[in-house]
Order: structure tokens, then C-alpha cells, then sequence
């Protein structure tokens, strides 16, 4: 039965000018930089709307101070001293900045840009119309009155906030008016591909990407732990023989973060014994799955789609 989505809100997008750092802007060295911050006399900038709203943002991520202009430079992709211009107030955001760090950290636009419009960003909440059920974020007003809609917000039935349900589904059920509601699409599941022959890992993202999935490539094992400390994945894709490491090294710090994700293993010829016995243990204490190079890429997205409908989406 195909679900009708005629009643479903209108997506709002937002639209801010694009900014472009001037030719004239003087870089500091990394070093310059670091010092600025360690001496609070040097921040003379009120935080503006979009640097609280990114804030509450690393907040809700639990990243550290001392890690967040890091973290940022990761995500955004621009130099370090430009993230803490930007977050001083100094420049603006462009908008293509602010989707690509929205994507990195795996939110809605809407719900990081929440709170140049509210006092205070959205709830996360389930939309049920129509038999569909739609991610999106919901503004609560006060409870509601019969008869008031034409969507109410039903608190403690979802386990990741609320439920938002056309007034005349919630006959019974304690409701509060909805003062606003933003529907976005949910951003593709991220996938970390870790191998040290980089065509090859490269080549698995190029597919993995193609097929709508959010892949990026690791060369090393210490390139994966740095990123794990300031980004959630969905999945794994593991080279056995990193280097001089193995890939069960990196298995209780990605199983840490993500108990329930699908983790694949990628072996070529492995040495009878001592190898094969560490590797079969891998795979079964940290339910990880085994292909032998080389492995068709599908194959590979098909494990993870498999995964995927098992395993909830890493926050």
C-alpha cells in the first residue's frame, strides 16, 4: 500500500549569502592561533546567533573545548585560522559551509540553524501521516486543547523524542500544539573505509558514494582513532594488515562507539595459525563479517545495507 503523503508540511530551506575569504585576509600560523585562544583578553567578539547554535551543536556531540576548532576544520574543510575567525565573529558562514559540517555531524540544517529563529533548536521527532513515518524536527508549544491542529506532538512513544500526529489520530493521547515543524531528509549513513593501499580503498568510496552512502577513506589506523574521536559512523570497512598493525586493534575503540553497526573485514592471504586463529576471534567477538580481496564493491554495499536495517543510525 503506497503511503499518501498529501498532508505532509512543506520543507523549509534556509538561505544565507555565501561568504568568500578576501585575498587580503592574513593567515597566522597554527601555533599563532592556539596561543590567541589560551588568552581570553584576545576574544573581544560577542558569539553571534550561528557560533552559539554551532556551540550548542559540539555540545550535544560532547567534543571538548580544546578539541572544537579542530573538529571544525575537519568537518568544514577549510584552514584552522578561518574556523576560529568564523566562530569569533570575525567572517561569516557560508551556507555550503554550514550543510557540509550539518552532514559531518549527521543533523538536519534546520535543526542546527534552529536557534537564529528560536530561543532553542527543535526536537528530534517521528512525523506519522499517511502510513509514512518521517524524521523531523518539532518546536512544542504548550498542551493542546481539543480540537487544536492540525498536528499535535505526542510526547514518550518514540525513544528518540517525539511523535507528531494529525489532531484527529490523537483522540486520547496527551498532546501538546506543534508551534513549528521542519521536515529534512535524513543524511546518508557514513561509512569509514580503512585501507592502506589508498587506489583501493579510494576506489570502494567512489562506489560507495555513487550508490548514496557517505564513505570516506583512512590510509592508517592512527588516521581512523583520530577521526573516531570527533566522528560517528554508521560502518566499517576494514583492511586485516594495516601497516604494522592489524585490524583487531581498532575493533574494541569502533565497537565502543558503535555497538551494532556492521563491521567488514578485508583479507588477501593470511598465514595459517596463529593469524587465522586471531582473525577468527575477531570476527566473532566483534560480530564483524569476512570477504576476501578482491571483493566486488557491491557485495561489499550490500553487507552494509544489510547492517544498516539492523542497527540504528550513530548520533
Amino acid at each position: 500500500m503506497q503511503a499518501d503523503l498529501s498532508t505532509v508540511p512543506r520543507f523549509v530551506n534556509f538561505y544565507r549569502p555565501s561568504y568568500t575569504c578576501p585575498k587580503s585576509e592574513v593567515s597566522r600560523s597554527r601555533k599563532e592561533v592556539h596561543d590567541m585562544e589560551q588568552d581570553p583578553a584576545g576574544d573581544r567578539s560577542a558569539p553571534t546567533a550561528i557560533t552559539k547554535a554551532i556551540q550548542a551543536l559540539l555540545d550535544r556531540r560532547g567534543i571538548p573545548e580544546r578539541k572544537r576548532l579542530g573538529a571544525l576544520e575537519a568537518a568544514v574543510g577549510i584552514a584552522y585560522q578561518q574556523v576560529r575567525r568564523r566562530m569569533m565573529g570575525d567572517t561569516t558562514w557560508s551556507v555550503d559551509e554550514i550543510k557540509r559540517l550539518a552532514a559531518h555531524f549527521g543533523e538536519p540544517v534546520f535543526r542546527l540553524l534552529g536557534a537564529l529563529v528560536e530561543d532553542a533548536p527543535g526536537e528530534p521527532a517521528v512525523l506519522q501521516v499517511g502510513g509514512a513515518k518521517l524524521a523531523c524536527s518539532v518546536w512544542p508549544g504548550p498542551e493542546a486543547v481539543q480540537g487544536i491542529g492540525p498536528y499535535v506532538a505526542i510526547p514518550g512513544e518514540e525513544s528518540n523524542g517525539w511523535t507528531v500526529v494529525p489532531v484527529s489520530e490523537a483522540v486520547g493521547r496527551r498532546a501538546f500544539e506543534v508551534r513549528r515543524l521542519i521536515v529534512e531528509p535524513e543524511p546518508p549513513r557514513r561509512v569509514a573505509v580503512v585501507d592502506d593501499d589508498d587506489d583501493l580503498g579510494r576506489a570502494i568510496v567512489q562506489f560507495l558514494r555513487q550508490k548514496g552512502l557517505d564513505a570516506i577513506s583512512y590510509t592508517s589506523a592512527e588516521h581512523l582513532r583520530t577521526a573516531l574521536e570527533t566522528t560517528n559512523f554508521d560502518g566499517f570497512i576494514l583492511d586485516w594488515v594495516l601497516g604494522e598493525e592489524k585490524a583487531t586493534a581498532l575493533l574494541p575503540l569502533i565497537r565502543a562507539k558503535n555497538p551494532a553497526g556492521p563491521v567488514i573485514i578485508l583479507t588477501g592471504q593470511i598465514d595459517a595459525g596463529g593469524d587465522e586463529s586471531d582473525l577468527a576471534s575477531a570476527l566473532t567477538t566483534f560480530r564483524a563479517q569476512l570477504y576476501e580481496k578482491p571483493s566486488r564493491t557491491l557485495s561489499l554495499f550490500n553487507a552494509l545495507e544489510l547492517g544498516f536495517q539492523a542497527s540504528p543510525r550513530a548520533q
